[in-house]
C-alpha cells in the first residue's frame, strides 16, 4: 500500500509542478525538488536552526510547498579543497550563513521495496573546520541509483561548532559547551528517522557513512548517549575515536583563540556581535589534527568518556561497522618532497623527536627498519599515527561486541601517481563523482576511465551491500570480518587482501584504547 500512495503522490506531483519538478507530503508538510533522469533530488531541506552556540531547534513544519531545488547556505568556513575545485569547474555552491543547518537527498525514481528503500546518510569531512553536504563530489544521484535513499547534510564548523567557553558551559542546563557540531549532526539523523519515510525510505535501516573528521564525528558519536539509536550501522572512512579534547584542553585552546579574537573569555556579549567572517578568518588550516583546534569535547553531556573507552567497555553502541582507509592516506601533503623536515632522516627524526617524547627512539626504529626513503618514512609515520591505525584500532575495539568488516583502498591517480592513494581518494569512487574533479574530465583516458568504472562499480557494491543488510561485498568477495588476517582491497582488482595493520599499527596500540591526550 505505501509503495502505490507513493506513486500516486510521486506522479500527482509531476503534473502538478511541471515536468522535471516533483512534489511530496512529508510529515512536515509539502516539499517540491525535481527528476534527474531516473533520480529524485531535494536540495536544502532545513532540518534544524542554529543560533551561534546554542543547541539546534528542530525543525518539523514549514508553510505552503517548500522549494527544494537549490543547496542551502552552507556553514561559515575558510572553504575545503573541494568546494575550491567545485568553484573552479562551475558548479553552483550557496554563499554562507550562521544558520546552515539543512540537507539533500536523492531517490530513486521508482516503488520503493517492501518497507522503504535503504537509507545512507553521508557526514563529510574537513578537519572540523570546512565542508558542505553541497559539495559536487557528494552528490548522491549516482549512488542513489544503486537502489538506496542517500542523505548528506551540513553542521557547524570551527569556532561555530566546536568552541567551548567556560561561560557557555556554565549558563547550559547541561554544563555542555563545544559540542554544537555534534549536535546538529544528531539533529539530522533524527530528523532522517522522522521524515525519511516520506520520501520512500526505511527509517528502520540507516546506515551512517562519513570520512576523515565525518569519520572521526561518526565514531565519536558511537559513544555518545544522546546519539543512541541514531543510525543501525556505520561506515568510518579513514576516521577513528581519538581526536576529542579534554575540558582542559579545549578551554586552553580558546583562550589563546580569545587573545586572537580580542574577547575575554567570560564575555559572551563579545563573542556573539562578533562577525562571523572575523571569527572564521582567524581560523588556522591544519592538516594534523593534534593541531587543529577545534574538536569535539569531553562535555559530560554530549560526551561522557572518552569513544576509545567506551568502545572498549561494551558502553558505546554495539551497531555493525565497516572501517578503513586508503593506503597511503599522508601522500596529500605534496609539499613533503621539497622540504628537508620531511624528506631527509634528520628532518623526520627531529620531528619524531618533538612529538614522541621518551618513545622517540622507539618509533625511529620502527621506521628506520621498514623504510630506506626519510620521506616515505615520514608519510608512513604520519599516516599510520594520525589516520590509519586510529581507525583501525577502533574497529578492533567495536569487533568484541558487534560485526566488524575491513577495507583499504589502494587505487592510485592517474594524473599524479607520485601522491598515491592519498587521504580521501576512495571518495569520488564511493559517489561515482570523478568528473568533479577538474583534471579528471581534461586527462582520463578512455582506458582510465573504464577500468574506474569497474572500480566505481565494485565500491558502490560494496557500501550498499553493507547498506542493506549489514555484510559488505564487491563482485564475488564478500568482506572478511575485521581481525581474521584479511581485509576487502580496492585496485584496479579488487578482492581480499592480506591484512597487515597489526604489524604496522603495533606501536600505535592495534586493538586498545589510546589514554586521551
Amino acid at each position: 500500500m505505501r509503495r502505490v500512495l507513493f506513486a500516486l503522490v510521486l506522479l500527482a506531483g509531476l503534473a502538478q509542478a511541471g515536468t522535471g519538478a516533483v512534489r511530496l507530503r512529508l510529515p512536515g508538510g509539502w516539499v517540491q525538488g525535481y527528476a534527474e533522469a531516473d533520480v529524485l533530488v531535494f536540495k536544502g531541506l532545513p532540518y534544524a536552526h542554529a543560533d551561534r552556540w546554542r543547541a539546534p531547534q528542530r525543525v518539523d513544519a514549514w508553510p505552503g510547498v517548500l522549494r527544494a531545488q537549490r543547496p542551502g547556505p552552507i556553514c561559515p568556513q575558510k572553504g575545503s579543497i573541494t568546494v575550491r575545485l567545485g568553484r573552479l569547474a562551475g558548479r553552483y555552491l550557496p554563499p554562507a550563513s550562521e544558520d546552515c543547518l539543512n540537507l539533500n537527498v536523492w531517490v530513486p525514481a521508482q516503488d520503493p521495496p517492501a518497507g522503504g528503500w535503504p537509507v545512507m546518510v553521508f557526514v563529510h569531512g574537513g578537519s572540523f573546520t570546512g565542508g558542505s553536504g553541497s559539495e559536487p563530489i557528494y552528490d548522491g544521484a549516482r549512488l542513489a541509483r544503486r537502489g538506496v535513499v542517500v542523505v548528506t547534510f551540513n553542521y557547524r564548523l570551527g569556532p561555530f561548532g566546536f568552541l567551548a567557553l567556560p561561560e557557555l558551559a556554565r549558563r547550559d542546563p547541561h554544563g555542555s559547551t563545544g559540542n554544537y557540531g555534534l549536535l546538529d549532526q544528531i539533529a539530522a539523523f533524527a530528523w532522517v528517522r522522522r521524515q525519511i519515510a516520506g520520501f520512500g525510505g526505511n527509517p528502520r535501516n540507516v546506515t551512517a557513512f562519513g570520512e576523515s573528521a565525518g569519520a572521526m564525528a561518526l565514531c565519536t558519536l558511537l559513544a555518545s548517549p544522546l546519539a543512541r539509536g541514531a543510525f543501525d550501522r556505520a561506515v568510518l572512512e579513514s576516521g577513528g575515536c581519538n581526536y576529542v579534547y579534554t575540558p582542559e584542553e579545549a578551554y586552553a585552546r580558546a583562550r589563546r583563540f580569545s587573545e586572537q579574537v580580542g574577547c575575554a573569555l567570560d564575555d559572551l556579549a563579545c563573542w556573539r556581535a562578533l562577525p562571523p567572517e572575523e571569527l572564521v578568518a582567524l581560523v588556522p588550516s591544519e592538516t594534523d589534527f593534534e593541531k587543529v583546534p577545534f574538536k569535539p569535547v569531553l562535555d559530560g553531556y554530549v560526551l561522557e568518556e572518552p569513544p576509545e573507552r567506551a568502545l572498549a567497555a561494551g558502553r558505546a553502541a554495539r551497531v555493525p561497522l565497516f572501517v578503513g582507509t586508503t593506503a597511503d592516506e599522508y601522500r596529500l601533503d605534496a609539499t613533503a618532497p621539497d622540504d628537508p623536515a620531511k624528506s631527509t632522516w634528520a628532518g623526520v627524526e627531529a620531528l619524531i623527536r618533538s612529538k614522541e617524547g621518551s618513545r622517540a627512539a622507539e618509533v625511529i626504529r620502527h621506521y628506520r627498519a621498514r623504510f630506506d626513503s626519510a620521506l616515505d618514512a615520514y608519510y608512513a609515520y604520519m599516516g599510520e599515527r594520525i589516520l590509519i591505525c586510529p581507525t583501525y584500532r577502533a574497529g578492533r575495539l567495536a569487533a568484541r561486541w558487534a560485526p566488524v568488516y575491513g577495507y583499504r583502498f589502494e587505487y592510485q591517480s592517474p594524473l599524479w601517481p607520485e601522491l598515491g592513494s592519498m587521504h580521501g581518494m576512495e571518495l569520488p569512487f564511493v559517489f561515482d563523482t570523478r568528473t568533479t574533479w577538474p583534471f579528471w574530465a581534461f586527462f582520463a583516458t578512455a582506458d582510465v576511465q573504464e577500468q574506474s568504472d569497474g572500480l566505481a562499480r565494485a565500491v558502490q557494491q560494496a557500501w550498499t551491500a553493507f547498506a542493506r543488510g549489514g555484510a559488505p561485498r564487491a563482485g564475488w568477495a564478500p568482506a572478511p570480518r575485521l581481525g581474521g588476517g584479511w581485509l576487502l582491497g580496492f585496485d584496479r582488482r579488487w578482492g581480499w587482501r592480506a591484512d597487515d595493520w597489526d604489524a604496522r599499527c603495533a606501536l600505535w596500540g592495534a586493538g586498545e584504547p589510546i589514554p586521551n591526550r
